[in-house]
């Protein structure tokens, strides 16, 4: 929530607005130790090795959606460069499939089921596509739980397929100066309107739609 910037979560209002960001970094730290420290207690009832298998693939995914995370931060400096769908796609997977992946993993291992890491990633990394896909649609929809503005992805400047499909279908020149409005801009609702009728225009959200079905 810190790093993209998002004032809500699930409509309420995020743990940094609420109380800091030291304070939500903090709990943060202390919610990923709980989560090893929840999985290390059962070594009794898995067994050692099971439960050493498991926690070697969180702490791989852990880096692994760091470095999602990451590719997506670096964006905010390499504005020149064009945007293309199958990047969002990527940075997409980078940064939510890895979770998918072992959680898949840590339910197969517990029950001692085969394992085809193979196919395990690859379905993840379709799952962690899709799910993007979904969330970059969701942010502009009113009914959605999570939000309580709309078009905070284009006001936090992300690297979302909507915006890919914009940039594809020739409207650089107008999101460019658009989004520039949105860093500068006293009325980011006006911001956001003008980037829907953009999308609109430009077809991205029905493209994204149909990626998504």
């Amino acid at each position: 929530d810190i790093e993209d910037r998002d004032p809500y979560r699930y409509g309420r209002p995020t743990l940094h607005r609420t109380h800091g960001t030291g304070a939500a970094i903090n709990v943060g730290d202390y919610l990923v130790g709980l989560g090893y420290r929840l999985i290390a207690s059962q070594a009794a009832e898995l067994g050692a090795q099971c439960v050493a298998d498991i926690l070697s693939k969180l702490s791989a995914a852990h880096l692994e959606l760091c470095c999602g995370q990451g590719t997506e931060l670096l964006w905010d400096t390499h504005e020149g460069e064009r945007l293309r769908p199958i990047d969002a796609l990527r940075i997409g997977s980078l940064k939510t499939a890895p979770a998918f992946e072992v959680a898949l993993y840590a339910g197969l291992r517990a029950a001692e089921a085969a394992v085809d890491e193979g196919k395990l990633r690859r379905f993840a990394t379709f799952v962690g596509e899709g799910y993007q896909v979904l969330n970059d649609l969701t942010d502009w929809e009113e009914e959605s739980a999570n939000k309580v503005s709309l078009g905070q992805d284009v006001l936090a400047q992300r690297p979302t397929i909507l915006r890919a499909f914009a940039l594809e279908a020739g409207g650089g020149e107008e999101l460019g100066v658009l989004m520039a409005r949105g860093r500068e801009s006293d009325d980011p609702a006006g911001v956001v309107a003008a980037v829907r009728g953009l999308y609109q225009r430009l077809n991205a959200f029905a493209k994204a739609e149909a990626l998504h079905s």
